[in-house]
């Protein structure tokens, strides 16, 4: 199952597991890039619009990140009219199904299941 032409954002403080995500959706056709270290540098660019912000179909944050977390960013984007997709990722407690709702976005556990993010991936984006 493989699907091209999905760009997605990734705010994720731990290189090594951005890496992982980004080599194993890449085997899906699944490009993830940019990819940042804290949610304040993401959020300046995102708001920006400016490519590769431009192509990205969705936004992917990982909920524990030095400063703002990435559900704090998924509040500030909502608030700036961000319409994409947002898929929240954690290897904690998931947040309140409400909280998620409010802001329109979807929660993953880590560790990662591949087909589990690619298949909400394509639902999220289709």
């Amino acid at each position: 199952m493989t699907i091209s032409g999905i760009k997605v954002l990734y705010v994720e403080d731990e290189p090594a597991i951005a890496e992982l995500l980004r080599s194993g959706l890449d085997l899906f056709g699944i490009d993830v890039s940019p990819i940042y270290g804290n949610a304040e540098d993401a959020f300046e660019k995102i708001v920006s619009g400016q490519p590769p912000m431009s192509e990205c179909k969705m936004l992917v944050f990982d909920i524990r990140l030095p400063g703002m977390t990435g559900m704090e960013l998924a509040e500030k984007l909502r608030a700036a009219k961000e319409h994409r997709p947002i898929l929240i990722v954690s290897a904690y407690q998931p947040p309140a199904r409400t909280h998620l709702e409010k802001l329109d976005a979807h929660f993953m556990p880590k560790p990662f299941d591949f087909a589990g993010i690619v298949s909400k991936i394509q639902e999220l984006v289709n």
